[in-house]
């Protein structure tokens, strides 16, 4: 450590400390609604209105990632190690660190700085979260926050698939971070 002598005050000599270095937090990812690993609450399911596909989504929120241009996140169904695309996220802005619960719907996302999203399902359902519904069996899920290293990314459109929505988001990140949930929902 190295000091520098800033001052004399009352015949002290007061010192402070200089090229100390202050580690970045680390870039995780959370949720007020559930802890990592615990039970995703009903109301974000189908089990929340009987439906697939018509569920608000949780609230998440995130330290930043160091350098990021924009965020991205995956909602996935990993059973059986499976990668089961259900949402995903993207564009979101860099200076974003959270997202409300029940963000509204559209590809353009409303009130989200220009994010993008798109689900599983058709019609109305294929653009707003779609959470989970195993249909009674405890599956696990993970949101995967992304640290993107552009504004936006590149090549999707409305009709981009899932896959090829989170082949080009893991394409333009340079760290990502999980948050695990589980579910049994049912409609």
């Amino acid at each position: 450590m190295a000091f520098r002598f800033s001052a004399v005050v009352a015949g002290t000599v007061l010192a402070t400390l200089t090229g100390v270095a202050h580690a970045a937090p680390p870039f995780t990812l959370s949720s007020t609604a559930f802890a990592d690993n615990a039970m995703i609450p009903a109301k974000y399911t189908c089990a929340g209105d009987g439906k697939a596909g018509q569920d608000p989504s949780p609230p998440l929120a995130w330290t930043p990632a160091d350098g990021a241009k924009a965020y991205a996140i995956v909602f996935a169904d990993r059973k059986n190690g499976g990668n089961k695309l259900h949402w995903a996220i993207w564009d979101i802005p860099a200076a974003a660190t959270s997202l409300p619960e029940n963000l509204g719907a559209g590809y353009t996302v409303p009130g989200q700085g220009g994010a993008k999203q798109k689900a599983m399902g058709s019609g109305a359902n294929s653009r707003k979260f779609f959470g989970p519904c195993p249909g009674g069996s405890t599956n696990p899920y993970t949101f995967t926050l992304y640290a993107l290293t552009s504004a936006t990314v590149p090549g999707l459109s409305p009709g981009s698939s899932m896959a090829q929505i989170e082949s080009a988001i893991k394409k333009a990140a340079s760290a990502n971070t999980v948050l695990r949930g589980r579910s049994n929902a049912r409609t």
